[in-house]
């Protein structure tokens, strides 16, 4: 075992470089937290541990770690757990040379509170836990609280705690490899909830609703659900498990809401859609549907998903094939919604993501399982690129769930989805509303009750903003100049830009992440002809970007991309 740190000792104290976030990034775990390194290949049966990293702030602590196959946390029944929180051997459950206060057992999804010779069964909702992903992977992230209840008893998480997992089969591997697991030393970093907004922050952007309402309780119980819907103030919602209600029904709630004529329409069992645009086109897909919206004369392609649960792996499979079938097919003019060059696609709904990874690959990738039937693999975005994922962070919380049950045994999870072009759409803002996890001015401020959530669906209505963005190059008619190229795209170094333009100037080269916040800039003189910048982008995280040319006398906008993919 090899710890990165300080060599001579288990314990680091050091303050905290950013805020983790459970959202499948990972990339905040660069610079922060404790790691520790296992050695390879010492896992005879099952997983090898490679590494595992740990962070804390005033509420929750966080873990990450790596294993050297994938597979499903939630359903690995071997892996464990165990925390012991008072520094004492002699307490708690006797494993590892520690005395393990707490343990949890991902696959079988229970663990214990051990005390006073005795132990307490407790559950994901006992200890706050979140874990993503929750398909196969071989990297996980997990949070639980500092401080929890469990019958009588409040624990708290404080000082220095050790921590150590293992499989717990014979042979099984361990990290660390060392007795008496990792020791740590609690930090008082005050948590820092990711940024959202309750409200567009422009007309011009256009706001996406996704909610699975649960088997028609929309209709058994309005009431929270129309606080939720209303605070949201989407301009299109998209609906699953709508049974036995039409799409007219549906719109006439939507109209007593905000007023004004609003279009509707279904397909499949379940699957509606209500628009204060026209919906011009409707088609299934399976089970799913596809929706043709159009905006000022701008056409979106929206399709609206419910697909198979739980262990059917096979079955969603075959359901995002199709669906990968009919993006192409529509992008090539072809099929029952053939679509024009550049047009906005969009892939939402309840896509019940727990098993394995294989779908969400074949949505964002374009890697169709079954190709003898659905075709070739292809890039889906219309610039040659992969989609994108918009992961709309979880109001109150740090991190990316739509989905929770306090009654069920598996914890909170990211079962809902909006992934999209990217070379054609900017996410702008995004948010699964938890009221529960909400400030009072917030709830006051929009008319929702703190409880409107989990009175209404295990899923969360889950909204996004989008920004129509160029896809390319275009002329500014002012100094009559123009991007040539971009490239290389994806970059993990220097981004090369090539610039025509007919007179001397100055530039302001903005590149922004996928909230909007300025990620780089930069001045350049341009001279008179062909210009080539070379933009540093070493420093760039991992991820989606977006980049403006400003003219700074007048904060003109000379050209703006698409996305920039930094690897």
């Amino acid at each position: 075992m090899r710890c990165i740190g300080v060599l001579f000792s288990l314990v680091l104290f050091f303050s905290l470089n950013a805020q983790i976030v459970i959202d499948e990034n990972f990339g905040d775990w660069d610079n922060s937290g404790f790691s520790v390194e296992d050695n390879l290949n010492d896992g005879v049966y099952g997983i090898d541990f490679t590494r595992m990293k740990i962070d804390n702030d005033d509420t929750y602590l966080y873990l990450f770690f790596n294993t050297s196959k994938e597979i499903n946390l939630q359903s690995y029944k071997d892996i464990a757990l165990f925390i012991d929180i008072d520094e004492d051997e002699n307490t708690g459950y006797k494993i590892n040379g520690m005395g393990a206060d707490i343990s949890y057992f991902f696959g079988s999804r229970y663990g214990f509170y051990y005390r006073n010779s005795s132990s307490n069964q407790i559950y994901h909702d006992d200890i706050g836990l979140i874990s993503l992903p929750t398909v196969t992977s071989d990297s996980f992230e997990l949070a639980i609280k500092r401080q929890f209840k469990i019958g009588s008893y409040l624990i708290k998480l404080t000082g220095k705690i050790k921590i150590f997992m293992l499989q717990d089969v014979q042979n099984g591997d361990k990290i660390p490899d060392d007795s008496g697991g990792i020791e740590y030393k609690m930090n008082n970093d005050n948590l820092v909830l990711p940024s959202f907004e309750m409200e567009k922050n422009s007309e011009e952007q256009i706001r996406i609703m996704s909610y699975n309402v649960e088997k028609d309780h929309y209709f058994d119980n309005e009431p929270p659900y129309s606080r939720l819907i209303k605070a949201g103030n989407p301009d299109i919602l998209c609906f699953q498990e709508i049974y036995n209600h039409s799409s007219a029904n549906v719109r006439k709630k939507i109209q007593s809401y905000f007023g004004g004529n609003w279009y509707d329409a279904k397909q499949g069992n379940d699957l509606i859609v209500v628009s204060k645009y026209p919906i011009i086109k409707t088609a299934p897909i399976g089970g799913n549907g596809a929706f043709l919206i159009s905006k000022d004369g701008k056409e979106i392609l929206i399709i609206n998903n419910h697909l198979y649960c739980c262990d059917n792996d096979s079955g969603r499979q075959k359901e995002v094939d199709e669906i990968m079938q009919f993006v192409r097919k529509s992008k090539s003019g072809e099929g029952n919604i053939p679509v024009s060059k550049n047009t906005p696609i969009i892939i939402l709904g309840d896509m019940n993501f727990v098993g394995s990874n294989r779908q969400r690959k074949t949505l964002i990738l374009g890697d169709i399982s079954n190709e003898y039937v659905y075709g070739n693999d292809f890039l889906p975005d219309w610039d040659g690129t992969i989609f994108e994922d918009a992961k709309p962070v979880t109001t109150g919380y740090p991190g990316t769930f739509t989905w929770n049950s306090d009654n069920s045994s598996y914890p909170k999870g990211r079962l809902d989805y909006f992934i999209y072009s990217g070379s054609v759409l900017q996410k702008t803002n995004g948010f699964a509303l938890f009221t529960r996890l909400l400030g009072r001015d917030i709830l006051d401020k929009y008319q929702m009750n703190a409880e409107d959530t989990d009175n209404a669906s295990d899923h969360f209505p889950v909204f996004v903003d989008f920004k129509f963005i160029k896809p390319m190059a275009v002329k500014d008619e002012n100094n009559n100049s123009q991007i040539v190229s971009c490239f290389p795209n994806p970059v993990k170094n220097t981004l090369n830009i090539k610039f025509n333009n007919t007179r001397y100037s100055t530039v302001y080269i903005s590149i922004v992440d996928n909230f909007g916040r300025i990620a780089l800039k930069e001045y350049r003189r341009t001279k008179e002809g062909l210009n080539i910048f070379r933009i540093n982008v070493s420093s760039l995280k991992s991820g989606i970007y977006y980049m403006k040319i400003i003219d700074p006398q007048d904060s003109t906008i000379i050209w703006e991309t698409g996305k920039i993919v930094i690897e």
